[in-house]
This record gives structure tokens, sequence and C-alpha cells, in this order.
């Protein structure tokens, strides 16, 4: 690795993209080789509401999501040596993409979106052949496609291997973090 330091920055890194890049997998790992905390907007949101964020759209709406999640981005981007994993939709507010650059480093990930359909097949097998089912996912799959088009730096899972994309999110992250 050409970085100082091969731990955690001080920074945090925060990885976004749309359902099936792997942000969630990656994370951890790269949590995990640099001796990091790791955290995911969506499982905070539920461990605090005891509600996904999909049932509390469902049954609050978008604007009490958006609360949510502005919430405990504050809270998140107050830690520090840790990577924040962070949907789509949560980063196109930009009081949250403001407070999460302050933080550290944020990464976008993306995929092809014939291999994000075959992820999700394989992840959901005979679930994913529900149309009614598949209807929702790739309803919610556009909905987070938005901040693919925001100014982020992005990498492309497509071709890449869970080990290589952890390597070159580790790379990222130490080469970008403010000393």
């Amino acid at each position: 690795m050409s970085a100082v330091f091969e731990t955690a920055p001080y920074q945090n890194l925060t990885l976004t993209g749309p359902m099936g890049v792997g942000k969630t997998t990656v994370g951890r790992a790269v949590a995990r080789r640099l001796g990091a905390e790791f955290f995911d907007l969506e499982n905070e949101i539920l461990a605090r509401e005891g509600q996904s964020a999909d049932a509390i759209r469902e049954l609050f709406g978008e604007a009490r999501l958006k609360a949510l999640e502005m919430t405990a981005i504050r809270d998140l981007t107050l830690r520090r040596h840790a990577v924040i994993v962070v949907s789509g939709p949560a980063v196109l507010d930009e009081a949250n993409r403001a407070r999460l650059a302050e933080s550290g480093p944020i990464l976008c990930l993306t995929c092809r979106l014939d291999e994000v359909l075959r992820r999700m097949h394989a992840a959901r097998g005979a679930w994913f052949h529900n149309p009614a089912n598949r209807g929702v996912l790739l309803s919610r799959l556009k909905r987070e496609m938005r901040v693919t088009a925001l100014d982020l730096p992005q990498l492309d899972t497509s071709r890449l291997s869970i080990e290589e994309t952890t390597a070159a999110v580790a790379v990222y992250w130490l080469e970008h973090a403010r000393l």
C-alpha cells in the first residue's frame, strides 16, 4: 500500500450507492482489514426505531424517514475511524452529504444494471421470481440509482471480486482521508 499507515484513518469513510453494489459486504471487510468500526445507516434506524427504513417509509411517509436518517447521520458522523454505509437516497439530501463529507471521504460504489439484477437474483432466489417482489425491488433500485448522478468519486464493482473491491476501497480511504 502506498499510504503512510495501514490502520483506519482518523476520518470516517462513507460508502454509498444503489442496492446490490456491495456496500455492506465491502464496508464490513474494509473495517475489519483496517481495524475500524462499521455502521450501516439502515441497521442504525432499525435498531433505534424497531422497524426497517422501508416499513417506516410505508407507515409514516418519506418525511419521517428523512428526519430519522438525518438524525442518525448526525450521530454517526461524530464518530471517527469508522466505515459508514449510507443508502443512495440519504446521500441525495445536501445537508446529509455535507455532514458526511465533513467527517471524511465519500465513495459511491456502482455496478452495471445486469450485474445488480444477477446479484439480487442470486441473493433472493425464488423470491425474486415473483413479479410483484421484483417490481418492488426495481422501483427501489431506480430510486437508489439517482446517487450515481452526483459529483462523487465512483468505483465500478461490476467485474471486481469482493477482495479486489475491498482492497481498492481501503486504498481509496487511506489516500483520501485528511491527516
